[in-house]
């Protein structure tokens, strides 16, 4: 296989081990399935303090393929604000040109089962030479912040929004890392979410990279994948989500039944 791989995929996990049966297998094969090209896999544990990771890296080796675990503690050198940021700010995987990460309770499916989801992702950037950073979530609707456009598509099939979800992110890491360097890097330590006011990784995020101040934030229409965060608001128009395990097993399998009828296909792995 070459070196370096054209893809890292990485996914984004601290517990619930049987959430993760389901969504990590699912969006591999959504994204990895009859590819051509060379990914490199990479599962990061954060909150290693009290997450199960003995059976997490069994399950990473030995069923699921990946490459590799990274394991990281909250005890030093901690993102302020939500627990995620710790994740998404420490993560700084770049010897693939295409980064996408993918937090534990996210699943992709596939719409369309012919399409190589890698090769097309790879030519949506190649032919968009501006574009640095990308996503696609299909349950969008329930978001405090709303998603909407911010000026003319970068190019067809590809809107310029105001907004990302660190659910699921695909960046090109040259484009992007110049970017977050103008920008004066990260701010990890400027993050804060009291349940009522917050300004986490994704909102600096979505500030940095949308149009007009940044190179626009694509959103991949015409992809043929649907993501879904499977959890549900605690209320309608609620900040919240509910955040329990057997809410987030049941939005995953409503959601894998959903796309698999849209789709045509009879399973979905």
């Amino acid at each position: 296989m070459a070196y370096p791989p054209l893809f890292t995929i990485a996914y984004l996990v601290h517990s619930d081990v049987p959430l993760l049966r389901r969504t990590v297998p699912a969006t591999l094969d959504a994204l990895c399935r009859n590819t051509k090209h060379d990914y490199d896999l990479v599962l990061v544990v954060d909150g290693a303090e009290v997450a199960p990771i003995d059976e997490i890296q069994a399950l990473a080796h030995d069923t699921w393929g990946f490459d590799e675990v990274r394991v990281r503690w909250r005890d030093r050198h901690r993102a302020s604000g939500d627990q995620a940021n710790n994740i998404h700010t420490h993560l700084s995987l770049t010897k693939s040109r295409f980064l996408i990460t993918v937090e534990g309770d996210v699943a992709a499916f596939r719409s369309d089962a012919s399409t190589d989801l890698l090769d097309a992702i790879a030519r949506t950037f190649n032919a968009c030479p501006g574009l640095a950073l990308a996503q696609r979530i299909d349950d969008h609707d329930c978001w405090q912040w709303a998603l909407e456009e911010v000026g003319a598509p970068l190019m067809p099939g590809v809107r310029s929004v105001n907004r990302v979800s660190s659910h699921f992110l695909i960046y090109d890491t040259y484009r992007a890392r110049q970017v977050i360097e103008t920008a004066g890097g990260i701010p990890g330590d400027a993050f804060h979410d009291d349940g009522t006011h917050w300004f986490n990784y994704e909102d600096w995020l979505s500030r940095t990279f949308a149009q007009p101040q940044g190179p626009g934030i694509g959103y991949l229409d015409q992809l043929p994948l649907r993501v879904y965060h499977c959890d549900e608001k605690t209320s309608p128009g609620s900040a919240h989500y509910r955040r329990d395990l057997a809410t987030r097993l049941a939005v995953f399998e409503r959601r894998a039944t959903e796309t698999a009828r849209s789709s045509g296909e009879d399973t979905l792995a």
